[in-house]
C-alpha cells in the first residue's frame, strides 16, 4: 500500500511538473546526500517538510535553507536543537564558466550534552557534460576534531524537464545510493532514494519558494 501511494504521488507530480519552474531553470542544490555546486537565489527559501526512511528511522526533523545572495546560502535544522544536536551549514557559489560551476560547502555540528563538535568543508563541481547529464564530483573535508578526506561523485540524468535519476558514490558504507528527484507544480520537490545493494527507501518532500 505504501509503495502504491508513493507511486501515485510521483505520477501526479510528474503530470503537474510542467507548471512553473523545472530543473532547467532551478537545478537541485543537493543530490541525495551530497551538495551540488548550485545555490538558491537571493531571497529564496527551501524547506524540507518531511523525510521518512524505512524501516528504522521514523520522521526526520525540519530543515530550512535560505539564499542570502545569489551566490551564498545558509541552512539549519532548528528542531533538533531541542534534542541536543545543533547543525548548521552554508554554501558559497564561487562562479560558473561555460557549463561548469564551482562551490564551497561547509558545516558545523555541535552535540550539546557532551559538548562535542565537528567542522567540515570542501568543494564541489557541477559539470553539465550534456544537456541531460550532469556530474557532481567533490571532496568532503573534516577539520575538527580529527582530519579526514572523502571524495564523492554524484551523477544526475535528466529524464525530462522535471524528472532526474540520481546516483551518488562515496567512501562510506553503503557506497552507492540511487534516487529519483521530481520537480512538481513549480515549487515542490519529491525525492525517493535507497542505498544499494540493500534497499531501504527514503522519501522526502521539500518546498522551494
Amino acid at each position: 500500500m505504501r509503495s502504491r501511494t508513493v507511486l501515485a504521488l510521483l505520477v501526479a507530480a510528474i503530470a503537474g511538473g510542467g507548471v512553473g519552474r523545472t530543473f532547467l531553470d532551478a537545478p537541485p542544490t543537493r543530490g541525495i546526500h551530497h551538495p551540488t555546486a548550485y545555490t538558491l537565489a537571493r531571497g529564496e527559501t527551501q524547506v524540507q517538510f518531511f523525510s521518512f526512511t524505512s524501516p528504522t528511522n521514523p520522521l526526520a526533523f525540519l530543515e530550512f535553507e535560505r539564499g542570502l545572495t545569489d551566490a551564498f546560502q545558509i541552512g539549519f535544522r532548528p528542531v533538533s536543537a531541542f534534542f541536543g544536536t545543533v547543525r548548521a551549514w552554508a554554501k558559497h557559489h564561487v562562479g560558473t564558466t561555460a557549463n561548469v560551476a564551482l562551490a564551497i560547502p561547509f558545516s558545523v555540528d555541535v552535540l550539546i550534552p557532551t559538548w562535542s563538535w565537528e567542522l567540515r568543508g570542501g568543494w564541489v563541481l557541477s559539470w553539465r557534460v550534456l544537456p541531460f547529464l550532469t556530474l557532481h564530483p567533490g571532496i568532503d573535508l573534516a577539520f575538527a576534531p580529527g582530519m579526514s578526506l572523502e571524495p564523492y561523485l554524484g551523477v544526475d540524468l535528466g529524464l525530462g524537464r522535471n524528472l532526474k535519476l540520481v546516483v551518488e558514490v562515496d567512501g562510506q558504507d553503503p557506497y552507492v545510493h540511487l534516487g529519483v528527484l521530481v520537480w512538481a507544480f513549480g515549487f515542490v520537490q519529491f525525492r525517493v532514494d535507497t542505498p544499494l545493494p540493500t534497499v531501504s527507501l527514503r522519501v522526502s518532500v521539500s518546498g522551494r519558494f
